[in-house]
């Protein structure tokens, strides 16, 4: 069993090593777990009570190292094979009491678990949220993008994003108060919600700015939306007693085109919709795309 122990630590100090260095542990640690359990079932069997002690680092070993799913399996099979060799070698009344206690550190490892996961879950919504508003932020905004654009020499990509704020937002603050303005922005988020796609993303990229990400949609499709979100919000009821309107600004990614630049298109078609009267939709082209121009908007 010494030996045993010995070449166990050997295998998690040369695959600890390998994880240090960024590179795949050369031994699975399925395989390693697996040993493990077997090493555990001959420990209860020759060493008796001593050997039962293993079963509890083994089982953190299991959450630690392999994923959840395969975890609770080996750990039940910990918890039936810890049990039925302590009936062998320690008698019934022992290896009940072996199985409440493995059973108790399986059910504790998991409770805290969950209670891990949701804090983890918790903080990423924090990270990646707009507080006010409950759409994505910024943030969360440029990892998309750049996970979905694509080399020149690709086909033509069927993606689209809308760019859109609400129009004369000031006037509503200076006349109602930010709080109005606040509840404003929320039902309009709230209205969008409603209409998109379980796809499609929502981000608050500036005050009354919004991005509206449509994976997979032609320009057809994508002037659709717009068309249809414009004419939504100016029906909803996102100010008692007053119309709300939005511009909005469309453009499609092209093979070879960096994320700046598609946002960048779709705000210059925005400004241009604002120029033109607001409460409009304009589709980005060529001519809205000044040369060497980068960067989101502002």
């Amino acid at each position: 069993m010494a030996l045993v122990n010995a070449v166990l630590m050997l295998v998690l100090i040369i695959n600890a090593r390998a994880l240090q260095r960024n590179r795949a542990a050369p031994i699975p640690f399925s395989a390693l777990c697996i040993l493990l359990l077997v090493g555990v079932f001959a420990s209860v069997l020759l060493q008796g009570v001593q050997g039962v002690l293993w079963s509890y680092p083994a089982l953190f070993m299991f959450f630690f190292l392999l994923p959840r799913r395969v975890a609770l399996a080996l750990g039940l099979a910990l918890l039936i094979g810890a049990t039925a060799c302590s009936v062998v070698t320690l008698g019934v009344p022992f290896a009940a009491r072996v199985f409440s206690s493995v059973l108790l550190t399986l059910v504790m490892i998991n409770v805290v678990l969950n209670v891990v996961g949701d804090l983890q879950k918790s903080l990423v919504a924090q990270a990646i949220t707009d507080p006010l508003t409950g759409a994505f932020n910024r943030r969360h905004l440029k990892a998309h993008l750049d996970r979905m654009v694509v080399p020149a020499d690709s086909p033509a990509p069927q993606d689209a994003l809308l760019v859109f704020d609400i129009d004369h937002f000031k006037l509503i603050n200076d006349r109602c108060g930010h709080d109005v303005g606040d509840e404003v922005l929320r039902r309009l988020v709230a209205t969008v919600f409603a209409r998109k796609r379980r796809s499609d993303l929502l981000f608050r990229i500036g005050g009354e700015e919004f991005l509206l990400l449509l994976p997979g949609a032609s320009v057809d499709d994508a002037h659709r939306v717009a068309d249809e979100l414009r004419l939504r919000l100016g029906q909803a009821d996102l100010l008692p007693d007053a119309r709300v309107t939005v511009s909005i600004g469309v453009s499609t990614l092209e093979a070879g085109q960096s994320a700046e630049v598609w946002v960048k298109r779709a705000d210059l078609a925005l400004y241009e919709a604002k120029r033109g009267g607001r409460d409009r939709v304009v589709m980005a082209d060529a001519t809205l795309m000044p040369a060497g121009a980068s960067g989101y908007p502002a």
